[in-house]
Parts: structure tokens; C-alpha cells; sequence
């Protein structure tokens, strides 16, 4: 008959109080972390920034609210806001007065499913114009201003589920033309005669399906370039397609892979007087930025956070420094995300976040809508078909 080891037990006792000892420690390490209790230890947590915005305004749009615009569309000098509505194909043109209230939304008709929108000038008459897609139907609208907030409407017939309208005169002959990104991998060019009609010119493979694209004279040759956020399952990046000046385009290059794209904007984020590159992505819910070199390549691509499920972005100064910060849209936490810049260029960390009451939200713009001469935040509520308007506070430096 075998004796029972006391040494055994023994140790078996003092590692199960070992090891309840050091999982209390972890936990009060894990509570003091998440509530400041090391501060006295030298172990300060980072804060977000200041509050710097206050929500002043909802807005009721039409349904579905997908993508947001600021535009003087009246040409008033008050910044107005245009919505596109997925769910009932139409626009709603919210008319601003220039004191952070807005008239109550017009409708406008245009064909199925709209969800981008941009202004520009289509025919020259220096009055800003629309062009928005239609995911159902094979086209995209042009809005011909008169200067009102009124438009003249035409359609141009596209390829299958356009989804990216990118204007700029790519064969130099000035007058506007459009590039227009399609779901099968596609992107159609469109040259404009002028007058608010569009000649198809090349079709272009993508390799992905593009969901955002901007213009710029990236390589600084006097050729519009395209840059393109190019998203799917087995490749995504951003592609680079370098303009010939005569409304062709050489083969793309791809940059930032496999970062998974989604919304694209372009911005002189260092003040170098070069357009760089800011965009949200699937891919762990960040947000990157590419700084041009001006010659067509750019610097390895800059990670910082934003909230979950970062969908759409704007830039612009949102605190009394001379840096340009970003505001992010985020579609799972139902939030938008205010990301400043420090005064070395480089992001804040925490992000300060605002929730967003419409839930679900899927556009953000920003622009001054009290004329105060500060830059201001709209953000589209999708679940509940709202705008809500947050005006930046005036702080003392």
C-alpha cells in the first residue's frame, strides 16, 4: 500500500493560492487601467480631445439617407446640404440659412437608387450643378443648377450598378468629363460636350469593385490622374490609373494592399501644396492616409483608428490649430469619430466620439453652416432617416 504524497497536495494547495493570487492582481491591474486608478503611479492614460462640437439641429430627409453634400446651391452664401435617398430614389436639397438652421427638405426625383452625389460646374455657366448615380438603373443623373436651388434634369446611360461618379476634364479640351465605377470590376468614361451631355469613350478593368474614386494631377505631368478605392474578397488597394491627357489612361498600379478600401478622399493633409490621400477601410476598423511625393507615388500608407465600422469621412479644421483633422461616419457603433491632428502632424489618440441619435450612419460633410467662420459636421442618420447638425464650439487658446 502506497503512502499519500504530502509534498504533492502541498504544492498543488500553494499554486491554486498562487495562481488566485495573481489572477486577483491581474484584475485590479486590468480595473485600475480602465478607471485611472494609475494615474498616481505615473501610468496616465491618454484622453480624447476636448469636446468640440454640439448637435443644434435634425433634419427630416427622405428614406434611406446615403451619401451627404455641402454646397451653395442658391448661391446665397449660406452652405446648403443635398442627401441621396436609396430607398425611395430621390434627393432631398436642404436649403441653409446661414445660422445653423436649414428649410425643410425639397424632394427630388431622379432614378433608382442614388447613393453618391457631387457638385460641380457642368456647363460652364458658374453655377453649381449635381451628378449622382443610379444603382438600379443603369445611369447617372445630371442636375443642371439655375441658381435657386432648382435643377434641369438629364440622364446618360452607364454599364450595370454604377457606383462612383469621379468628374474632372481628363482630355483637356475643357469642358467636364465623367468617370464612372461599376460593380463588375468596371470604370466607363464619359466626355462631356459642354452642355450637360456625355459622349462613352474607354472602359477600363479594375480589378475590384471601386466604391469611391478621386481626380488629381497626382504625377504633376498637366494629366488628370484617377485613384481609386478598389475593394473585394481575394484583392483590394488602391489603384492609381495615370491619364494620358487625351481621356485614356495607362494600366493601374496598385498601392496600399490589401487594406480592403472603402470611402477615398484627397486633401493637403502636410501643406506641401500636394493632394495626399485619406481612406476608411473593412479592414480593423481603420482609417490610412498616403502623403504624395508628387510624382505619382506616395509614402507608405499611415494607420490611425476611428470607430467601429468606419464608413465615411470628411476633413477640415475642427479645433483653433492650423492642422486639417477628420471627422469619420461609423456605420456598426453608430458614431462619428472626431480624429485632430497634433501639432507635429500626427493623429490624437483617443479619438472624442459623438453619438449619432438616426443610428446607422452612413454619410458625413462637413462645411460652416452658421457662418461663423468654423467648420461644422453633418452626419446622415440611415435608420431613422435624419441629418443631425453639430456646430463647432468656439474655444480660447
Amino acid at each position: 500500500m502506497q503512502g499519500k504524497s504530502v509534498t504533492s497536495g502541498y504544492q498543488v494547495t500553494v499554486y491554486t493560492i498562487l495562481n488566485q493570487i495573481v489572477s486577483r492582481i491581474r484584475s485590479t491591474l486590468a480595473w485600475a487601467l480602465l478607471t485611472g486608478g494609475l494615474t498616481g503611479c505615473g501610468m496616465e492614460l491618454p484622453s480624447p480631445p476636448p469636446d468640440l462640437f454640439h448637435k443644434i439641429n435634425v433634419l427630416e430627409v427622405d428614406l434611406g439617407p446615403t451619401s451627404l453634400l455641402t454646397a451653395d446651391l442658391n448661391m446665397d452664401g449660406y452652405a446648403d446640404l443635398v442627401s441621396t435617398n436609396a430607398q425611395n430614389n430621390t434627393l432631398s436639397i436642404l436649403l441653409g440659412k446661414g445660422d445653423g438652421v436649414f428649410n425643410e427638405a425639397r424632394t427630388l426625383p431622379v432614378a433608382a437608387e442614388p447613393t453618391t452625389v457631387v457638385t460641380v460646374d457642368v456647363n460652364g455657366d458658374e453655377i453649381p450643378d449635381l451628378l449622382t448615380n443610379a444603382r438600379g438603373a443603369e445611369q447617372f443623373t445630371v442636375l443642371l443648377g439655375y441658381g435657386n436651388g432648382s435643377f434641369h434634369k438629364l440622364t446618360v446611360p452607364t454599364g450595370k450598378v454604377p457606383l462612383a461618379i469621379i468628374p474632372a476634364d481628363f482630355n483637356a479640351d475643357g469642358k467636364l468629363d465623367v468617370a464612372v465605377t461599376l460593380t463588375f470590376d468596371k470604370m466607363e468614361l464619359f466626355l462631356g460636350s459642354g452642355n450637360g451631355a456625355f459622349k462613352k469613350g474607354e472602359t477600363y478593368l479594375t480589378g475590384s469593385r471601386a466604391l469611391s474614386g478621386v481626380a488629381e494631377d497626382f504625377d504633376r505631368d498637366g494629366n488628370i490622374d484617377i485613384a481609386l478605392a478598389a475593394s473585394s474578397s481575394n484583392s483590394s488597394s488602391i489603384r492609381i490609373f495615370e491619364g494620358n491627357g487625351d481621356g485614356t489612361f495607362s494600366k493601374p498600379r496598385r498601392i496600399a494592399k490589401n487594406r480592403v478600401p472603402l470611402a477615398l478622399i484627397k486633401k493637403d493633409m502636410n501643406k506641401d501644396g500636394l493632394q495626399d490621400l485619406i481612406f476608411t477601410s473593412a479592414q480593423g476598423d481603420n482609417i490610412y492616409m498616403l502623403i504624395s511625393h508628387g510624382d505619382g507615388t506616395f509614402e507608405k500608407e499611415i494607420a490611425f483608428s476611428g470607430g467601429g465600422g468606419p464608413i465615411a469621412l470628411t476633413a477640415g479644421h475642427f479645433n483653433p490649430d492650423k492642422q486639417l483633422d477628420i471627422a469619420v461616419a461609423n456605420s456598426r457603433s453608430s458614431n462619428f469619430s472626431l480624429i485632430v491632428r497634433k501639432a507635429d502632424g500626427s493623429f490624437h489618440y483617443p479619438t472624442r466620439d459623438y453619438v449619432v441619435d438616426g443610428g446607422t450612419p452612413l454619410a458625413i460633410t462637413s462645411g460652416d453652416y452658421n457662418n461663423d467662420g468654423m467648420t461644422d459636421i453633418a452626419v446622415a442618420g440611415n435608420a431613422k432617416n435624419i441629418i443631425e447638425i453639430y456646430l463647432q464650439r468656439r474655444t480660447i487658446r
